[in-house]
C-alpha cells in the first residue's frame, strides 16, 4: 500500500436530526379508536343507524357473515323477502348462522335446525321435547333494520333508544338524480377516513398542485375556507375565484360519521346554483383496524352534466373516481397516491399525539371535539342532539353554486368573497322549514338574485 496516501475522512452530517429523540410514537387514544360493545366509542357510534352491507351482497341466496362495531353478525334476506341482522353465533351450540338455511320466515341453523326469525324470536327447536320452553326463556340476538336504495341500514343500540331513521333529503327523490350504492373496506380506523371531508384542503395538494388533476383544473386554487358548526354537524364553505367565476362549495359531517361532498368534475367554468351531493357516504368502524366506506354515488344531469362519471364502475369494492381502494399496483400508488394512500398509510390506528394541527386543520378539530362530546354524553346518559326531521326528511347542505364576477384585484376578491359566501348558506338556512321541491326552488332562485345584489356586482 502507498504511505503517502492519505486516508479519507468521512464527516457526519450536520442538522437538526432528532429521529432517536422522536422514535417513540404516542399511543392512539382508546376513547375514540375503540369501538366494541361496552367500548365509549363503540356505544357512541351505536346509537345512530349505520349502514351495514349492499342489500345485492344478499342475493345469492345464502346469509353474510358480517364484522360491524366489533361485532360479528350475520345478515340476510329470508324467503319472503324480509331482512334480518341476527348474533353471527346460534343460541344453541354456537355454530355460525352464515352456513345456516334461509326460511319462508328467518332463518335455521345448519346444526341442529333451531329456527329463528328476523327479530331474534326462536321460532322452533328441533330436537326438543313438544313441552320445552327454551322458545319462551331465550331469545337470540337481533337487530332492527331498514333498507334503503340499496342499502340495509341497522340500529345496534339499546331498544328503548331507537331514534327515527334519518331521511336525508339527498337520498329521497332528488329529480334528474340516480343514487347507486357502493363499498370500500380500508385497513384501519373509522376516524382517519371520515375526516377527510372536514380537510378539504388535502384537495388543493393531494389531488391537484403534487399530483397530477385528479379530478379538475379549478381544484388548484386554494379557497377561503370557514368552518360552522351546529349541535349536530359541522360544515365547510369553500369558495374559489376560477377566472370569471366565484365558486362557493359547501361539505358536511353530521355525527357522528356520516359526510357529503359536491361535485367531483366541477370546474367552475359555467354558472350554476345549489347544485347537490356526489357522494353521500357513511364511514362505519368494522372493528378497531378496519372500517368500510358505504355510501350512494349520485349519476344524471343535475349532477353530472357533461357525464363523466362512469356507473358501471360504482359497486362492491369499486368506485368510478382513482385511487379509493388498494387495487392498484404499489408502484402506481406511489407515483399516484390519492386518498387510500393518504388515509391508510397513517396506520391501522392514528396517533393524535404525533400530529401538529395548524389553522386548517380546524374541521378536523371540530369534528374531533364533538364526537368526544357525544361519546361522554352517552356515557353520561344524555340526550344526542340529531338533526330535526322535517316531514321525515333531513335538509341538508352539501351543494355547489358558481358564479360570474368580474376579475378583481385579490385584495377586493378578498373583501367580496366572505360576505358573498356567508350570503350562500344564509340561503341555503333559510330554506330549512321547506320541503323537497319547495325547498330547491327556493334556493335557487334565491341564490340567483345575488349576482345582481347591490353589495356584490357594484366596484
Amino acid at each position: 500500500m502507498d504511505s503517502s496516501a492519505q486516508k479519507a475522512i468521512v464527516t457526519p452530517p450536520r442538522g437538526r436530526y432528532v429521529g432517536h429523540a422522536k422514535n417513540q410514537r404516542p399511543e392512539p387514544d382508546p376513547e375514540f379508536m375503540r369501538v366494541g360493545p361496552g367500548k365509549p366509542c363503540g356505544e357512541y357510534l351505536r346509537r345512530f343507524w349505520q349502514p351495514v352491507c349492499m342489500t345485492e351482497e344478499l342475493g345469492k341466496g345464502v346469509p353474510v357473515r358480517l364484522r360491524i362495531l366489533g361485532e360479528d353478525l350475520v345478515a340476510f334476506r329470508d324467503l319472503s323477502g324480509n331482512y334480518g341482522l341476527l348474533h353471527l353465533h346460534c343460541s344453541h351450540r354456537n355454530s355460525s348462522l352464515e352456513f345456516g338455511f334461509l326460511a319462508e320466515r328467518g332463518i335455521r341453523c345448519c346444526y341442529h335446525g333451531w329456527h329463528y326469525d328476523v327479530d331474534g324470536t326462536i321460532l322452533e327447536t328441533p330436537g326438543e321435547p313438544t313441552h320445552s320452553r327454551i322458545k319462551e326463556r331465550t331469545c337470540h340476538g337481533a337487530y332492527p333494520v331498514i333498507e334503503w336504495r340499496g342499502l340495509l341500514f341497522a340500529y345496534l343500540g339499546p331498544e328503548a333508544d331507537v331514534p327515527p331513521f334519518p331521511l336525508y333529503d339527498t337520498i329521497n327523490d332528488l329529480p334528474g338524480t340516480e343514487i347507486v350504492p357502493y363499498k370500500i373496506v380500508y385497513p384501519c380506523n373509522w376516524l382517519q377516513v371520515c375526516e377527510n371531508t372536514m380537510d378539504p384542503v388535502h384537495t388543493v395538494f393531494l389531488h391537484s398542485r403534487l399530483n397530477r388533476f385528479q379530478f379538475e383544473a379549478a381544484w388548484q386554487v386554494m379557497p377561503m375556507l370557514e368552518f360552522h358548526e351546529t349541535p349536530a354537524r359541522v360544515y365547510a364553505t369553500l369558495t374559489y375565484r376560477w377566472r370569471e367565476m366565484i365558486w362557493v362549495r359547501t361539505q358536511e359531517t353530521t355525527y357522528p360519521n356520516f359526510s357529503q361532498v359536491g361535485a367531483f368534475w366541477e370546474d367552475a367554468e359555467e354558472e350554476k346554483y345549489f347544485k347537490r351531493a356526489s357522494i353521500t357516504k357513511w364511514t362505519v368502524a368494522i372493528d378497531d383496524t378496519h372500517c368500510m366506506i358505504i355510501a350512494y354515488r349520485s349519476f344524471g344531469p343535475a349532477i353530472d352534466p357533461y357525464q363523466r362519471g362512469k356507473r358501471e364502475l360504482v359497486g362492491l369494492q369499486s368506485v368510478d373516481f382513482d385511487g379509493q381502494t388498494e387495487l392498484r399496483p404499489y408502484d402506481v400508488m406511489q407515483r399516484d397516491p390519492s386518498d387510500y394512500e393518504a388515509q391508510v398509510s397513517i396506520g391501522p390506528m392514528a396517533t393524535h399525539g404525533a400530529e401538529n394541527l395548524g389553522s386548517s386543520d380546524r374541521g378536523v378539530a371540530i369534528l374531533r371535539r364533538n364526537i368526544r362530546n357525544g361519546i361522554k354524553a352517552v356515557q353520561g346518559g344524555v340526550e344526542l342532539p340529531r338533526l330535526p326531521l322535517a316531514g321525515g326528511e333531513v335538509a341538508t347542505y352539501v351543494q355547489d353554486t358558481v358564479m360570474p364576477f368580474r376579475l378583481r384585484s385579490p385584495e377586493e376578491d378578498e373583501k367580496l368573497m366572505k360576505p358573498l359566501t356567508g350570503a350562500v348558506m344564509d340561503i341555503v338556512r333559510s330554506g330549512d322549514a321547506l320541503l323537497g321541491t319547495a325547498r330547491r326552488e327556493f334556493i335557487e332562485r334565491s341564490l340567483r338574485d345575488l349576482k345582481n345584489d347591490p353589495r356584490f356586482s357594484a366596484g
